[in-house]
């Protein structure tokens, strides 16, 4: 069974890769759409998965810093 960080580690590399992957003819590269009442965000997609990112990069330091000593760290929303 995995450990916390390594499934932190997984979900982050499936983000960069699909954040490199990103293209105009995918979600999160197109700009948004709006018709017959329905849209898609792709730009609020995107910046998901940047915040998912920076989430999880937090997370890993925060696990990996137990190890290293005493830290304060500290995490402000928006």
């Amino acid at each position: 069974m995995a450990t916390a960080i390594e499934n932190l580690m997984t979900r982050r590399d499936a983000i960069c890769v699909e954040l490199a992957a990103l293209s105009v003819t995918k979600a999160g590269g197109k700009p948004n759409v709006s018709a017959d009442g329905q849209s898609t965000d792709h730009v609020g997609y995107k910046d998901g998965l940047y915040r998912e990112l920076k989430s999880i990069e937090e997370a890993i330091q925060l696990i990996t810093a137990r190890d290293d000593g005493p830290w304060v760290i500290e995490s402000q929303g928006h």
